[in-house]
């Protein structure tokens, strides 16, 4: 199964089955259930300890504390922001998205994710304008769907797991 595992291609298409629905909820509802962030974490650190045959605690460990460290971080750069412009810019949903998300590509994969998150919505906004549409502050753009390309992404560029020498 590990060998399985190290193909990117398997290891991008993977978590489809809880992204998908992700996404499309968020799109429909602008809301990403916690049972679904929560199976999307489990199934993370399940694998993450697969991987990682000769030290699979070691491997859960590091995966839950990453996980925790991102949605820490992800729930940091929300207050701040919801500080300073006196509104929410990015869902729990999404906080706990990347948190989960971070035990399928370790913290080394975050950067990408999120790269690839933001660049597919910043297309999409601008694409959206070049269309006529009024784009201001106040435009909500569900994130789920961006970040669960990330996902993907990342796993497909080879961010695979937590960051175990």
């Amino acid at each position: 199964m590990p060998g399985l595992l190290a193909d990117p291609l398997v290891a991008a298409l993977l978590p489809l089955p809880l992204t998908l629905p992700i996404a499309l909820i968020d799109l429909r509802r602008q809301i990403i259930p916690d049972r679904l962030n929560l199976a999307l974490l489990g199934l993370g650190l399940g694998l993450a300890g697969l991987r990682a045959a000769q030290a699979p605690l070691a491997a859960l460990a590091e995966g839950l504390a990453g996980a925790g460290l991102a949605a820490a971080l992800l729930w940091g750069l929300r207050a701040a922001y919801g500080a300073w412009r006196g509104r929410t810019g990015l869902g729990l949903g999404d906080v706990k998205f990347v948190g989960a998300a971070t035990a399928w590509i370790g913290l080394s994969g975050l950067p990408l994710m999120i790269f690839a998150a933001s660049g597919s919505a910043l297309v999409l906004i601008g694409l959206a304008a070049l269309r006529g549409r009024t784009i201001g502050a106040a435009t909500r753009l569900p994130f789920g769907p961006f970040l669960a390309l990330g996902l993907h992404a990342a796993l497909w560029a080879g961010g695979a797991g937590p960051d175990l020498p």
